[in-house]
């Protein structure tokens, strides 16, 4: 798996199916008249809430593994 590396907020590490993916919806988004700014801004945004979503997610499993140990 090859990946790429992004600046954010914080330094992570992207993989470019991914980027593909982000490409494919900036592309979408400025072929139906939004502008190509609006368009990487909203596609960040979407990407950045779904990373907490999944941060969430993991802390949330983590403290699901610890309860199940006891």
């Amino acid at each position: 798996m090859s990946q790429t590396a992004t600046a954010t907020e914080r330094e992570s590490v992207m993989d470019t199916a991914l980027l593909d993916e982000v490409v494919h919806w900036v592309k979408t988004l400025t072929s139906v008249g939004v502008s190509p700014d609006c368009a990487a801004t909203l596609t960040t945004e979407i990407l950045l809430a779904t990373s907490e979503s999944a941060d969430e997610f993991g802390e949330y499993s983590e403290d699901m593994e610890e309860f199940d140990e006891e």
